[in-house]
């Protein structure tokens, strides 16, 4: 069951969910036990810069 329950929140994440989002759907009390499954991201770097990009842009043709 705790495979399960790790692979949902890193798929989450690794979709580009919000992290306060994904602590709220696994009931965590505190954002910092969310923050354990960020560690399985290889590339949460590069989706934080894209989704910074996504942000960016969308505010320049608004």
């Amino acid at each position: 069951m705790h495979d399960l329950r790790h692979a949902h929140a890193s798929w989450l994440l690794a979709g580009g969910a919000d992290l306060q989002v994904v602590k709220e759907r696994l009931g965590h009390g505190s954002i910092s036990t969310t923050e354990r499954y960020l560690h399985t991201l290889d590339d949460a770097d590069d989706t934080a810069l894209a989704a910074f990009d996504k942000i960016r842009s969308r505010r320049r043709t608004d």
